[in-house]
């Protein structure tokens, strides 16, 4: 089976290539590397595009062939700021959270964003502006837009495509002799259409060598049709974060049923993440389980699998011998191997009871005196029975009844459009109302909303759960953390964000401008710190200046900040 999966590698390979050995590339960086995230790693709606290299503020980052600067990124949150690098043969290179652009990158990026007047920007350059040879220095590691701490996340794709490919096949040298590990295993039992009618967990246990059994090797089913997810990490040697797998492997008896092994995937399929994990197990109790088998919505081309997409049937009175098999990059293995049984005489498992049945692969609508939900083909990864609830509340600052749309752990691939009816909302208040998300102990969050001829208020939202429409009418805040009259001498000054209502969907962030005696400055927005800062570089001359800061919400609440200041 080994030689399989070599055989089928070497074939993607040389279709994504033209017929092209795989080139030589350089590594990103100098010296050991140690990774934090590994290619097609679990994340929260997405796989992970790249690998993340671990190491200190500053440390010089190096194109990795010949090319040219195709693209610069700078944004709130995402890469943060980012590289692309295109390289002959189709492949473009991809450098994220960088500190800083090597000098003369920085100072075109400063540049461009004075001329455009945003912090954001998202320049695409043509071959001559900034050529590359390998090696060159073209920036430095930072930790720059949503990160936990300091490293580079690096990508490789391919450039007609866009599609991500495994930094790992492509001679990146990562030291690893370290098996994967396998934590839990989880049985489906399932009804003869492929529903799921309930979800178990059981321990399991190390034998050592790799492999792995439950404490009691046979796990005893009621229904003849299951299927499985395992939860499994990978670690590489110097470091202990839990991070994906490369390759997995299920077998029934001695028969192939599912597999996959994390070589590419198309960056536009991403979301299909939340079909390929158990979604359910990741909201509710962060746990990871990987799926053994394919949900029908699940369009991810990377499986291998029969003609059940790994869904299990017991033969009468017999037992299944399940083996699975865990590999890394440098095939490093670990096992698994149990038994399953139906058990005798067992009550058959029980649909839970819904409102509404919404085919996966079909356009879905629900249509109420108070609610309109329309669902486009492909929203679902699978059939849905759908529960629906109609909540009376008497909140004060509720303007609408509450809708309990079904579970917040049943995943959504594409947005639907969700109308609802209010209640009485004063007129004044109306260009300030928002569909409101309100989990069960949680914050509300907007996902923004306008007014239908109808008089209902639609929003695109992918999401199940609590909606019901509020108002916000308070502008946000704008506190000094680092500011004065007199700053002669600093390096910079900044500001702390806040919203009373935190955004979700296609609604808005906060949106800033900032001025200096009447003209734009460029401040830069820590997301995921919520801070706003500007870093003095000599466009404001010493003397007497006026600064003011314009803070807007999604609702068009807006706050200023103005005082003046020596320079």
């Amino acid at each position: 089976m080994r030689s399989l999966w070599f055989i089928f590698s070497i074939i993607f390979f040389i279709a994504q290539s033209g017929s092209q050995p795989t080139p030589d590339f350089s590594p990103p960086v100098q010296g050991v590397i140690e990774l934090t995230g590994t290619f097609c790693e679990l994340r929260a709606d997405h796989f992970h595009a790249g690998i993340d290299i671990r190491g200190p503020v500053g440390r010089p980052i190096y194109a990795i062939a010949d090319g040219f600067i195709k693209r610069i990124v700078v944004s709130v949150s995402g890469y943060g700021q980012g590289l692309y690098l295109e390289h002959p043969g189709g492949y473009t290179s991809v450098y994220g959270h960088l500190d800083r652009f090597r000098d003369d990158v920085m100072d075109y990026t400063r540049t461009q964003q004075y001329t455009q007047e945003s912090f954001q920007l998202d320049e695409e350059l043509s071959p001559d502006i900034f050529p590359v040879r390998k090696g060159d220095l073209i920036g430095y590691m930072g930790q720059r837009g949503f990160v936990s701490g300091p490293h580079l996340h690096f990508e490789i794709r391919e450039t007609h495509s866009g599609r991500n490919l495994n930094p790992l096949n492509f001679g990146i040298p990562v030291a690893d002799d370290r098996r994967p590990f396998i934590s839990s295993l989880r049985v489906y039992e399932l009804d003869e259409r492929g529903t799921v009618l309930r979800g178990r967990d059981f321990a399991v246990r190390s034998r050592g060598g790799g492999s792995y059994s439950l404490a009691n090797d046979t796990v005893r089913v009621q229904s003849p049709y299951y299927a499985l997810g395992i939860k499994a990490y990978d670690q590489q040697n110097g470091r202990d974060n839990f991070n994906g797998i490369y390759r997995l492997q299920m077998w029934q008896q001695d028969s192939l049923r599912f597999a996959y092994q994390m070589d590419h995937f198309d960056v536009a399929q991403t979301r299909y993440l939340n079909a390929h994990l158990d979604y359910g197990e990741q909201r509710v109790r962060n746990s990871w389980f990987q799926r053994a088998y394919r949900m029908p919505g699940n369009a991810l081309d990377f499986y291998q699998s029969d003609t059940a997409n790994g869904r299990l049937q017991l033969a009468h009175n017999q037992a299944d011998f399940i083996r699975f098999a865990i590999s890394d990059h440098q095939d490093n293995d670990a096992s698994l191997q149990l038994a399953v049984k139906q058990q005798t005489n067992a009550p058959p498992l029980q649909n839970r009871v819904y409102n509404y049945y919404l085919p996966y692969d079909e356009e879905n609508l629900i249509d109420n005196a108070s609610l309109r939900a329309h669902f486009p083909p492909g929203a679902l990864y699978e059939d849905l029975y759908l529960d629906y609830d109609l909540v009376m509340e008497q909140t004060q600052g509720l303007y609408a009844p509450v809708h309990r749309i079904h579970r917040s752990s049943t995943p959504l691939h594409r947005y639907y459009d969700l109308h609802l009816r209010p209640n009485h909302i004063p007129e004044n208040l109306r260009p300030k109302a928002l569909i409101a998300y309100c989990e069960d102990g949680d914050a509300p969050i907007s996902f923004g909303g306008e007014w239908t001829p109808e008089g209902r208020l639609r929003a695109p939202v992918r999401a199940f759960g609590n909606f019901t429409i509020m108002v916000d009418s308070t502008p946000p805040t704008i506190t000094p953390e680092r500011f004065g009259s007199d700053m002669r001498g600093w390096d910079r000054f900044s500001f702390r964000l806040a919203d009373d209502f935190p955004t979700a969907g296609k609604a808005n962030g906060l949106q800033f401008r900032a001025e200096v005696d009447g003209r734009w400055i460029l401040m830069e927005f820590d997301g995921l710190k919520s801070r706003l800062y500007h870093v003095f570089d000599g466009r404001i001359p010493p003397g007497s200046h006026t600064f003011r800061l314009i803070v807007k919400d999604d609702r068009g609440n807006t706050s200023v900040f103005e005082q003046p200041f020596v320079r």
